[in-house]
């Protein structure tokens, strides 16, 4: 039995970094387009995300390719053992865009249950 609570850090990590993806995404595409910094702080929360949801599911026993978050821990590994400059901005983009405003979902209601 998994004693409550474990995880919870690493939900609030995750949750707090999509809610900054969505921020800076919120501010437009021209916004990312025009700087390089921004382009590489969302890549850097993105790895984040992934990091965070990753040990949760280590902390909760969750067997790796039974997670509920795949495709945020692909990315992580995308962003962290691949030559930066492999990463298109398109990819980057499009993943703040159809992907954080779902993400967060799952992570705070698993908050919910857990905390």
């Amino acid at each position: 039995m998994i004693a409550p609570g474990i995880g919870l850090a690493e939900l609030e990590q995750a949750i707090e970094a999509v809610e900054t993806i969505i921020k800076l995404r919120d501010d437009g595409r021209e916004s990312f387009d025009a700087s390089e910094d921004r382009r590489w702080a969302l890549a850097f929360l993105w790895v984040n995300v992934g990091s965070a949801l990753k040990q949760f599911c280590r902390l909760r026993g969750i067997e790796q390719g039974s997670s509920p978050f795949p495709g945020p821990i692909r990315m992580r590994s995308r962003l962290c053992y691949r030559a930066p400059s492999t990463m298109s901005s398109r990819i980057l983009w499009d993943t703040c865009v159809y992907d954080a405003d779902p993400l967060v979902v799952l992570p705070r209601d698993l908050k919910a249950v857990i905390g």
